[in-house]
């Protein structure tokens, strides 16, 4: 199956649909409710010759429709160790404005629209957006940058709309872009049509932005390692208010990952966690979580009931 739109009805047995951002003239199969077929509504083809087989009941495209996390993510701010002033931000920037707009009024200023996490990878930017989603009990929209990026013309672009559009149906909303960089970095001039393209994604994400100064209960977390390489237009302030930058964890923070991923596992007595905490080696949250759970999983290779 493949999904089209419907632009026009010709007779009972013919309608013009727009797949891949062409028109086709295509038969409408005999299986088909010709009462609910109208112009705009998405539907069913077959895949190789294109007859409209059924319709799409939901107005979101199913695109749109898988990148929505159903169930609030379960982890909260309990689950991040240290990042206490990345934490504060998130609350006052996306947090506050969801669950207690009107203080912002009563100060007199706008509530910042979105937020951009930088930092190394590893470091705790996706699972923070999930934490604050946890939060505010908002609809989660995740996206990953590299989804945007579509084959043909006008796709990315649709793509964009469809998912504001979206988010302001199920507000008060979270739309999450993580890898960002995927279609945000700096302008060249290229006669690449994909480089175009991309470019194109990129301009309608920065249209539904400024276009954005309603939608109170509607917020945008982006995610990137590479903040350098993004386009100065997408990250100015009045479009993304505030960068939360992501360190790599110091001691005190890596003790408390240490003890948040240990907690529950049984761990023999002369495991000593501050040779790892106090050692030279860069260590992300990540790295921390992996080295845990390596440790368990040779634990049960050699059928030890302790770590």
């Amino acid at each position: 199956m493949e999904v089209g739109s419907l632009e026009e009805i010709i007779d009972d047995d013919h309608a013009i649909i727009q797949y891949h951002s062409t028109d086709f003239y295509v038969p409408i199969m005999s299986i088909v409710d010709k009462d609910l077929l109208e112009p705009n509504c998405q539907v069913l083809l077959n895949h190789k010759q294109h007859q409209v087989v059924g319709i799409l009941g939901d107005d979101i495209d199913p695109m749109v429709a898988v990148m929505q996390v159903d169930k609030a993510p379960s982890e909260s701010y309990a689950d991040i160790g240290g990042l206490d002033e990345q934490v504060r931000e998130m609350k006052e920037a996306v947090e506050l404005p969801l669950t207690n707009p009107e203080l912002y009024e009563d100060i007199g200023i706008k509530a910042p629209k979105g937020v951009i996490l930088y930092g190394e990878p590893g470091t705790g930017k996706t699972l923070l957006a999930k934490a604050v989603a946890h939060q505010t009990s908002a609809a989660f929209l995740r996206v990953v940058g590299s989804e945007l990026v579509k084959k043909y013309a006008g796709e990315g672009p649709k793509l964009v709309r469809e998912i504001f559009s979206a988010a302001e149906d199920k507000a008060p909303c979270i739309i999450f872009i993580d890898e960002i960089d995927a279609i945000g970095t700096k302008r060249y001039d290229s006669s690449s049509a994909g480089t175009q393209e991309v470019q194109r994604t990129m301009l309608e994400l920065l249209n539904q932005l400024d276009g954005f100064d309603t939608r109170t209960d509607v917020k945008v977390i982006m995610a990137t390692n590479k903040i350098e390489s993004l386009d100065p237009a997408l990250i100015r302030p009045g479009r993304i208010d505030r960068k939360i930058k992501f360190p790599l964890p110091d001691e005190k923070t890596k003790r408390k990952i240490f003890q948040i991923h240990t907690s529950k596992m049984n761990l023999a007595e002369d495991v000593n966690l501050e040779e790892f905490i106090m050692g030279k080696d860069d260590l992300s949250g990540a790295d921390i979580k992996a080295m845990c759970t390596e440790a368990g999983l040779i634990a049960l290779r050699h059928r030890r009931m302790k770590v």
